[in-house]
């Protein structure tokens, strides 16, 4: 049996209308105290920045609406983890 494609329920709740986003996951090196600005510089877009924080290194933060997800930055990232996904709906800048 072939898997079938979305549900209408899925259409009609705009779940396919979606545009992938980049998605930084929680092992980002900067949670781990590592200064790492490597997907930033790679985004074309200019769609990530860095949250300054005391006694941490500075947090990447996607701004979704910005972000075309391209990929750059996930072949950029070191530590491997940074996807691509759906976009959240929300700016978190």
């Amino acid at each position: 049996m072939e898997p079938q494609g979305p549900s209408r329920r899925a259409l009609f709740r705009g779940q396919l209308l979606s545009r992938p986003v980049a998605l930084i996951g929680d092992a980002c090196l900067a949670e781990a105290g590592i200064v790492c600005r490597s997907c930033g510089d790679a985004c074309p877009a200019s769609a990530i920045r860095f949250r300054p924080r005391i006694g941490l290194p500075p947090q990447a933060i996607v701004n979704e609406a910005v972000c075309t997800g391209c990929g750059e930055c996930v072949d950029a990232c070191p530590g491997a983890t940074i996807t691509l996904g759906a976009a959240h709906g929300g700016d978190a800048a």
